[in-house]
């Protein structure tokens, strides 16, 4: 097992609080402590200028907010200040947020691509990948048609400018 960094670990397992608050409270009125539904995913990167195009030209997200400073403050009363490079992306008109922070030492390592992935769902797939494409995505599987329980889609597969997994998936009948 790889030695962690208990700083970077720290820095990570703060995030999530931060986040949660951030993005979250839709409703002051809660009636459960758990929202139903999912808040945010989070993807390692080295570059975070090349990322920003990347995602924006790929898919037009939107940056909704571009974090270089982060401040926490612990139950003791503790503050701690920290330079840090975290870019918030959302498609227009869409709550679900995917985080992307900056880490220069990252190496990508996708040993896992077919499991450990990002899915975008597009309405034309060839469309999309040559958007994909054309941005710097990486074809790593070209389109196939997929069929599972009732579900039926075409889907392709890319690698990001990090070396991260992105599905397109174009759903021909079905719904998840």
């Amino acid at each position: 097992m790889k030695d962690i960094n208990p700083k970077y670990f720290l820095n990570r397992l703060s995030f999530i609080g931060i986040f949660l608050l951030l993005f979250s409270c839709q409703s002051q009125n809660l009636s459960h402590s758990v929202l139903p539904r999912f808040n945010h995913t989070y993807l390692n990167v080295a570059d975070m200028d090349r990322s920003i195009k990347f995602y924006t030209s790929s898919f037009d997200l939107e940056v909704v907010k571009h974090v270089k400073k982060i401040k926490r403050t612990t139950e003791d009363g503790v503050t701690t200040e920290s330079d840090i490079n975290l870019a918030f992306f959302r498609f227009p008109g869409q709550g679900f947020v995917l985080e992307v922070g900056e880490n220069p030492e990252f190496k990508p390592e996708n040993s896992s691509a077919s499991l450990l992935h990002i899915s975008v769902e597009v309405t034309d797939i060839e469309a999309a990948g040559q958007r994909v494409t054309k941005a710097g995505g990486v074809l790593v599987r070209p389109i196939s048609r997929v069929e599972i329980e009732g579900i039926t889609a075409k889907t392709m597969f890319f690698t990001g400018p990090d070396g991260e997994t992105i599905e397109l998936i174009q759903l021909i009948s079905g719904k998840l």
